[in-house]
């Protein structure tokens, strides 16, 4: 996705690109199901790099492109219920998932390797 800014109060942000939004991502997911009620699952997820900015982007800040890999099992108990396994960045890499300026420039830290144990329900 090529973004830009087309229209803004200050002339400078024209033809910027637009802050936190990257022009090259990928994602993709991949799950094999076997012996009936059982799956394993992997993702793998690409953003490239990103500009900071509040409206539109700041040329000096920029966050670095990243890969993210996770992975999951999933058990099917019944035909209403599912619990699932879910490892998130399994090689805790770090990385950023925004960049923002104000008066006080900050980044939001993407979370690092993390488990998670979900029921789901259907009715």
């Amino acid at each position: 996705m090529q973004s830009k800014v087309t229209q803004s109060n200050i002339a400078s942000n024209l033809g910027l690109q637009l802050a936190n939004v990257a022009h090259q991502s990928f994602s993709m997911l991949t799950k094999y199901k076997f012996d009936g009620d059982w799956e394993v699952g992997g993702q793998a997820v690409y953003r490239s790099k990103v500009y900071g900015g509040t409206f539109a982007a700041n040329t000096g800040n920029e966050l670095p492109s990243y890969w993210r890999f996770d992975a999951f099992v999933e058990k099917k108990i019944d035909k209403n219920w599912t619990m699932k396994f879910y490892a998130q960045n399994l090689t805790n890499k770090l990385y950023y998932d925004t960049l923002y300026r104000s008066a006080v420039p900050f980044v939001a830290v993407a979370p690092g390797r993390a488990f998670y144990l979900i029921t789901t329900a259907k009715f």
